[in-house]
């Protein structure tokens, strides 16, 4: 028989055992059911974490990347380009994947637009080259016939009236030179500001609308010469603007300041609404030369081209100012710097002797008209007609024609001289081929 107390040993050695199993296999199911609710919540995140990556995912092709190219590559200015969709994933990896793919894309597309920019610029420009030498010998030989006429013959005021065509169609090839990053083609000597403003204003349909007020302080200052034909255009600019958008009169003054000189332009028209004003601020203050992949308005370039020659050349231009008449005030502004000291001594001698050998000089009041060059400006005529060319420099005397010019009446005569027309103008398609302009 077993002692008592040993007994008694034995149960509590194996109470004591079976109890720390117990507890054991206790604590082992909580730890599992622990690590199984940790299992379960790391599922349910991740879980969402997948929902979130594939909604990002999906934002990021359905709505990012067609809102990059409508404002990248399609030009569509307004359009809001979302950013991420799911907050909890800014600054992970995929935020920084997305980032690089929208700088890749920029990146790809401005270097498609330069290359195809540079491509048809250079096109441009060559075909602009052979277009301006023919029209300029084509303008030469039409000047030379109208001083081979007296004035006021129906023959000379078609010849006055072709080259003002022909003035109007190089204005344009020249806008497109600047654009494209070239000059515009021509190089002049220091002229006044009043020719200035009149051979502005004999490039532009409209120029009986133009009133320009003339005074000899400011009128007769000199521009230098390698600034002249910049200015003009930028003016012509202005005027054609002007003109086109107003029916009345357009009213022209230069005014002196104490850095320079303002052509102020004031029309009548319509006015501009603060979102016009901001984008011609922005064209006006552009340099950069034009970007032929989002042109969407060839005949909206004036301010372009305007923004162009002034940051080339030195002068500034506004329009956010409004006129006494209602309509747009343009300031031209020109800093002391660009204007020039005029001719020579020498070369006011040589127009003397030039009046003298029997080249009769027109009426002195207004200038060089559209597209004239160093050797032709422009003197004025009567009201209702085009400004008319005298020349700066002598020239070789016209051939004694054998018979005095017909009446303006007489129909013969009149047929005879646009035949010649005619001819002067093959003769100069037939001549000008491979003669180009410094580019």
């Amino acid at each position: 028989m077993l002692d008592p107390q040993l007994t008694t040993a034995i149960f509590g050695i194996g109470f004591a055992a079976t109890s720390a199993g117990l507890f054991a296999q206790t604590r082992a199911k909580r730890l599992l059911a622990s690590r199984c609710a940790g299992l379960e919540r790391q599922h349910e995140a991740d879980g969402t974490h997948m929902a979130a990556l594939e909604t990002e995912v999906r934002n990021f092709a359905q709505l990012t990347m067609p809102a990059l190219v409508d404002v990248l590559a399609r030009g569509h200015r307004g359009v809001p380009v979302p950013g991420l969709s799911q907050e909890q994933l800014a600054g992970t990896v995929v935020d920084h994947a997305h980032q690089a793919v929208r700088r890749l894309l920029q990146e790809a597309l401005a270097v498609t637009r330069e290359q195809i920019g540079r491509a048809a610029r250079s096109s441009v420009r060559d075909m602009i080259n052979e277009a301006q030498t023919g029209l300029h010998r084509c303008q030469m030989r039409v000047i030379e016939e109208m001083e081979r006429h007296p004035n006021g013959t129906a023959y000379h005021q078609s010849l006055m009236n072709f080259d003002h065509q022909v003035t109007q169609s190089l204005h344009t090839l020249q806008r497109m030179r600047i654009l494209t990053g070239s000059w515009p083609g021509l190089q002049r000597a220091d002229c006044t500001i009043c020719e200035v403003v009149e051979s502005a204003r004999g490039r532009i349909s409209d120029y009986l609308r133009v009133s320009y007020t003339y005074e000899q302080r400011t009128g007769e200052t000199y521009l230098e010469g390698r600034v002249v034909e910049p200015v003009t255009v930028a003016l012509t600019e202005l005027l054609s603007n002007a003109t086109a958008f107003s029916d009345g009169k357009v009213f022209v003054e230069v005014q002196a300041f104490q850095t320079g000189f303002c052509i102020v332009v004031d029309d009548g028209g319509l006015n501009m609404n603060r979102f016009q004003r901001e984008e011609a601020s922005q064209l006006l203050g552009q340099r950069e030369v034009l970007d032929v992949t989002t042109v969407q308005d060839t005949g909206q370039l004036g301010f372009a081209v305007i923004g162009r020659l002034a940051g080339e050349y030195g002068f500034s231009a506004d329009v956010t100012s409004t006129s006494p008449y209602g309509g747009v005030r343009a300031v031209l502004r020109i800093p002391l710097e660009l204007f020039g000291h005029g001719p020579t001594d020498e070369e006011i001698e040589a127009d003397r002797h030039a009046a003298d050998a029997g080249h009769t000089p027109l009426p002195v009041e207004a200038a060089a008209a559209a597209g004239a060059t160093d050797a032709t400006p422009m003197a004025a005529t009567a009201p209702g007609r085009l400004p008319q060319r005298r020349r700066r420099s002598p020239v070789a005397t016209a051939p004694t024609r054998v018979s005095e010019p017909a009446p303006a009446d007489d129909p013969e005569a009149f047929s005879a001289g646009i035949a010649q027309l005619g001819r002067t103008i093959h003769d100069t398609e037939n001549t000008f081929e491979g003669d180009q302009l410094h580019d």
